[in-house]
């Protein structure tokens, strides 16, 4: 009697605490295993980012090369080129002033390269577009921005006619003394309330921000003085909305930016890092070198 008494005590079910442990023990786990698959993915994302970044960087080489060690023009005033897509079709000014189809030839025409990730919803939303709208856009939103103003030249800024004989930009390869320090290009995504954007928008019918993460060009902190994001007239290095706060770079990757060097080197490294001028320019001598040195 006792005996069958005991059997049935030790027969009970789990208890209200019991169950409440088993489940905060599968809420732990699944939060780990969302975790771990959230962290595999944004290291997918980087990893083919930093591939297609030094196809680039070799690319960009390759055309320093034949032309005896001068850069391509970062941005250039269309004069004198003859700039071809991949399907025989000319590509006007502005889209051919812009290094993506100039660069394009010396990727074996592999548009995906400088369109990766989410930039290649951008090819499929362009599919079937009128050519010279497709020209135009495809200029706009690379994945990566081109340090233009500083390597290369830019009709626009350090290439101007009135200043060309200054040379304030490393125009040959010879003009940079320490590669593994010079950024050439850096994950970029496009500024709000750009000049371009209606352009952009009548052109397609849809509003630029639909474009995704990308843009051609990067603008370095400073070039008479600072001209990042402030915070209480201090430099601010926290990423905005707009990305034109931040010279259009993109810290996309866990708060970090893909840069990519002239010695062909990838990096990972943070808008702080990348207030340094003498990352820029070879013409910098200290962090916050600026034009105020040659023009007084």
């Amino acid at each position: 009697m006792n005996s069958k008494y005991r059997t049935n005590q030790n027969t009970h079910g789990f208890t209200l605490i019991e169950l409440l442990i088993v489940i905060a023990i599968i809420a732990i786990l699944v939060a780990m295993i969302i975790t771990m698959t959230s962290n595999m993915m944004r290291s997918a994302i980087s990893t083919a980012e930093a591939t297609s970044m030094r196809q680039i960087l070799q690319a960009y080489m390759t055309a320093t090369t034949e032309h005896n060690g001068k850069f391509i023009q970062g941005y250039s005033n269309g004069e004198g080129e003859k700039i071809v897509s991949p399907d025989g079709e000319h590509v006007h000014w502005p889209a051919s002033g812009r290094y993506v189809w100039r660069l394009l030839p010396y990727l074996d025409d592999a548009m995906g390269t400088l369109y990766t990730n989410r930039q290649q919803d951008v090819l499929s939303q362009l599919e079937g577009t009128d050519w010279q709208c497709y020209a135009y856009i495809m200029s706009f939103y690379p994945s990566f921005g081109l340090n233009s103003e500083w390597l290369g030249g830019d009709v626009r800024t350090s290439a101007q006619e009135d200043v060309e004989p200054l040379r304030l930009y490393a125009k040959f390869l010879s003009d940079v003394k320490q590669p593994a320090k010079q950024i050439v290009f850096a994950s970029s995504a496009a500024p709000e309330g750009s000049e371009d954007d209606s352009n952009i928008s009548g052109c397609l019918d849809i509003h630029p921000s639909t474009l995704g993460q990308g843009y051609f060009e990067i603008i370095s902190p400073y070039k008479f003085e600072w001209r990042w994001h402030t915070v209480n007239g201090e430099p601010s290095f926290v990423p905005t909305q707009n990305s034109a706060d931040h010279g259009n770079i993109s810290a996309r990757h866990s708060g970090k930016v893909l840069t990519g060097q002239l010695d062909g080197s990838t990096s990972f490294i943070s808008l702080q890092e990348l207030s340094d001028m003498r990352r820029w320019t070879p013409k910098a001598t200290h962090h916050d070198w600026n034009l105020s040195e040659i023009f007084p």
